[in-house]
């Protein structure tokens, strides 16, 4: 078996142009599709790392916003408790000034009421002694006599 050295040769030739036009046509495109491929995804990670960096210090950001208007909102229901106290605690002084102001005129009233009545009671009772006296007497009094006898009757009255 002879080995010919043209076909060997030529094989070792058309294997490096078969080799040569591979690697141009079919190695060179799928390796570039390969790191085109590999940059693509490594791109989507480099992003969703982003955005997952992203939304984590917005969530950060949200919670310490939720917990400060919390604390907002509570300061707000404490002031206005103290405001509502406040009110209410003005509200009853007042009440109780206005309760005090009545009670002085029902007093003023009943201090009135209670000198018209000793008044009247006195007139009524003046009346009905003159009337008793002059049934006593049975006779008229002359207006002199009259004033006197009015004048003692209340000076014992009054006593």
């Amino acid at each position: 078996m002879d080995i010919n050295l043209s076909i060997v040769l030529a094989g070792t030739i058309n294997f490096f142009i078969f080799f040569f036009i591979l690697r141009k046509f079919v190695f060179k495109p799928t390796m570039e599709m390969i790191e085109s491929r590999k940059q693509e995804v490594e791109s989507s990670f480099a992003k969703a790392k982003f955005e997952e960096n992203r939304v984590e210090s917005l969530k950060i950001e949200q919670e310490e916003k939720v917990k400060r208007y919390k604390e907002e909102g509570q300061k707000l229901i404490e002031t206005y408790k103290v405001k509502a106290e406040r009110v209410y605690d003005e509200m009853i002084e007042e009440a109780k000034k206005e309760a005090d102001i009545v009670r002085a005129r029902a007093k003023q009233d009943i201090e009135r009421e209670k000198r018209k009545a000793e008044s009247e009671i006195k007139s009524q009772v003046i009346d009905l002694s003159l009337v008793l006296a002059e049934k006593a007497l049975e006779k008229k009094i002359d207006e002199d006599e009259h004033k006197r006898l009015i004048d003692e009757f209340i000076s014992k009255v009054g006593n």
